[in-house]
Formats: structure tokens, sequence, C-alpha cells
């Protein structure tokens, strides 16, 4: 048994999936397992930059070892889901973990700020939230979640299965993880902008995660979650003009917004050795914003 820090979280030639990895809290992610070995397949939406993202993440993997592939492919259709893993099955016999990371956010397209609102302004504004909005961010925020999870089982249950050249399960060692995406938002109501129903996928994707470790846990197939708070990304754009959160950045406990290495090492956290015991639990990732809006300030 080894300390080591080195040791503990290392993930040094193991495989991963991570969806939504072309940006954001994506790439973040994808970057700190390719800096730190990793062989990453990148998944993002067929408009977005995978092949210049590879190309960056495989410059950043040289001194490594890791490494980057890309996939285009639409996570919010379950065929689009099925196709996805029969293409890293093909490559792979085992994933030692996916990160579950896509998500979308739809804000009513008639904006207030719903703690000065009127009554009438209020109910114009929730009302003019089409259903679609509904639809799509609980298709990709939570439903494809479940479908990736369910697609990639085998895979997972491989890594965990598998012995290691220490003689110990691939499980032993954090191998065979799913990691979900979910946000601060779903622990909270505290917000001057209506974001219903990307809050409400975000507590359903909350559940979601202790389900489906309850469903994984007899091939010790770990799934867990993290819920990030102000952080760089296409849905946050922290810093740019008019942005809606930016009277709040200071009231955060940490008086800053998150960054890559905050997200990075909690992931490397629990996909390595170090996190093998967590399971079935989300990490909240916020500098300590959940406490004000629980209102112990």
């Amino acid at each position: 048994m080894s300390l080591n820090i080195q040791e503990l979280f290392n993930v040094k030639g193991r495989v991963a999936v991570v969806t939504g990895g072309s940006s954001g809290i994506g790439l973040m992610i994808s970057r700190g397992l390719v800096s730190n070995g990793a062989k990453v397949y990148l998944v993002a939406l067929p408009s977005d930059p995978i092949n210049e993202t590879v190309s960056e993440l495989n410059d950043l993997g040289r001194e490594s070892g890791g490494s980057a592939q890309g996939y285009p492919c639409d996570v919010s259709s379950k065929e689009a889901i099925a196709e996805l893993s029969r293409e890293i099955s093909k490559k792979e016999t085992a994933l030692d973990m996916l990160i579950s990371n896509a998500g979308i956010r739809r804000d009513p397209p008639l904006a207030c700020n719903v703690l000065t609102a009127s009554l009438e302004e209020l109910q114009s504004s929730m009302w003019s939230i089409q259903t679609k909005d509904f639809d799509d961010t609980f298709r990709i925020n939570t439903t494809a979640h479940y479908f990736l999870s369910v697609a990639f089982l085998p895979l997972l249950a491989a890594a965990a299965e598998r012995p290691t050249s220490t003689g110990v399960k691939g499980r032993d060692e954090g191998r065979g993880v799913m990691v979900v995406t979910s946000s601060c938002a779903s622990m909270h109501n505290s917000t001057n902008v209506d974001m219903t129903s990307y809050a409400s996928s975000k507590a359903a994707t909350d559940h979601l995660v202790k389900l489906l470790a309850a469903k994984y846990n007899r091939f010790y197939v770990r799934v867990v979650g993290i819920n990030p708070g102000f952080v760089p990304s296409n849905m946050n754009p922290i810093g740019a003009k008019g942005n809606i959160f930016s009277s709040l950045f200071e009231k955060v406990p940490a008086k800053r917004a998150g960054n890559s290495e905050d997200i990075a090492g909690t992931v490397l956290y629990l996909v390595s050795k170090a996190g093998a015991y967590v399971d079935g639990v989300s990490v909240c990732v916020d500098g300590g914003r959940i406490l004000l809006a629980n209102g112990q300030e």
C-alpha cells in the first residue's frame, strides 16, 4: 500500500470517454486527464471544433503520454449513443471512466429579474419558454446520462473487474466509474434569473446518480456526480459584458469563479485510486456559494 500522491491520483494509461469535451467544463476535464497520461475519446456535436480540440490535447499529452481522439455525437439521440458505444467498443475492451458532461441551458426568451419583477412581468417571462425548451433540456441534461451509462455499462464493468498489474481488480484502483456533471443550481433556488428547466433537470440528474449507482453496485461500476458553481463555459461566459451572474461573483466565499484546477482536480480524485471508495454521491464544487444560497451567510 502506498500513500504517494502520484500513485493515489494516477490515471496514466487509463481510457476515458468525455461528452461535451470540446469546451467549458468538458474541456477542462479532458485537459486534466490528458495532462496526466490518460487516453481520451472526446465526444461533441458535429458542429463543435472537435479536430482543433483534439489537436490541442495531443500537443498537451506529448510529455505525459496522454492522447485524444474525437467523435461527433448528438447525445440527445439514443441511436447516436448506441452507435458511439459500438464504435468505442471496436477499439477498447474496457472503459476506465465515462465522463458524462454534455449539457444545455434554455432560459425563457422573455427575460426578467425574478427578484424584482412585477407579477405580470414574472408571469409573462415564465410563460414565454417553449415546451420544446423543457423537453430538450431534460433530454440532454438528464436522459442522455441514463442512456450513456447503459450503453457503456459492459465496458465499465470490464474495467472494474479486470485484474491489474498490482494483483488487485480495476475497481480497487478506481476503474469503471461514471462521472456525471450536474450543477449547484440543483441545490438551491436563489437566483435573479429563471433557470427552472435547467435547475429541474440538474436536480433530476442528482437523483439519477443515486439510482444508477444502486443499479450497478453489484458490478461495482461506480456512479458519482459533480455540481460545479460559477465556472467559465459557453453557458456561463465569466468576464463577458452583461453576464447575468456578474453581480454574484464577489458574494461567493472563495471570492472568485471556479477554474480548470478546481474541476480537473475533483475529477482526478473521483476517477483514481484516491476516490475508489466513493460511490453514489455528488460533490459540490462551488467555492461555498451553496452556503449563501441556503441562508448561511
